[in-house]
């Protein structure tokens, strides 16, 4: 006996069925990467894995987003030079953009001369530690060491640190008792929408006033 036809409607074919699966598979996995990217996890394997692996890439992103932000290195490691009397304690997140750059330089112009004392802080994807990449924490050395040699004394202090780059620098900011937070504006289009602004994050979180400049103009 032959089964009845199904009726009131059309049946999907089997390429579109394989099209909308294979689509949910990626942005599951998409998304557990996006979710890695704003736990500090910014390296563009994290997304090649996402879109393989799909929803298997969320349990192993779950995992990886459990680490804790933390200082790597801080130099110097001794007692640092005394500050003048009233003098301020800022914190500065450096990365090397214009916008980084520009904020420094504001710093440096209204905080400089009162003999302030001034934490630089870089942030370095997780993976940076875990794997041991020295060739990149040696371009994070180089960096902070040049743009500390914008100020004058005292020397400030250099700190890489390891996780998300707004939470970090808000937790350096807490742990050296700052008066002011230094940061470039950045995250524009698709890269604030999708991992978001650290200005943002930094000017709507941090316990004190927060100095906020873009790139220089004209």
């Amino acid at each position: 006996m032959v089964p009845p036809r199904a009726t009131g409607g059309t049946a999907v074919p089997t390429s579109v069925f394989v099209a909308l699966v294979l689509v949910i598979w990626v942005a599951t996995g998409f998304g557990a990467a996006l979710f890695l990217g704003r736990r500090g996890y910014r390296a563009p394997q994290w997304w090649f894995l996402g879109a393989v692996l799909g929803p298997l890439f969320v349990p192993m992103a779950l995992e990886r987003a459990r680490s804790e932000d933390r200082v790597v290195e801080r130099t110097p490691l001794t007692d640092e030079t005394p500050v003048s009397a009233g003098a301020v304690t800022l914190v500065a997140g450096v990365d090397g953009s214009p916008e980084s750059d520009r904020a420094l330089r504001d710093a440096v112009r209204l905080f400089d001369a009162a003999g302030s004392r001034v934490v630089l802080v870089m942030a370095v994807d997780p993976d940076v530690v875990e794997f041991r990449d020295e060739t990149e924490r040696d371009r994070c050395r180089a960096l902070l060491a040049e743009r500390a040699g914008w100020f004058t004394a005292p020397r400030p202090v250099i700190e890489i640190v390891s996780g998300r780059p707004a939470s970090a620098l808000l937790d350096v900011a807490v742990e050296e008792r700052a008066d002011v937070v230094v940061v470039g504006r950045r995250g524009r289009g698709l890269s604030h929408r999708v991992l978001g602004s650290v200005a943002e994050h930094v000017t709507r979180h941090s316990p004190v006033p927060v100095l906020l400049a873009g790139p220089a103009t004209g």
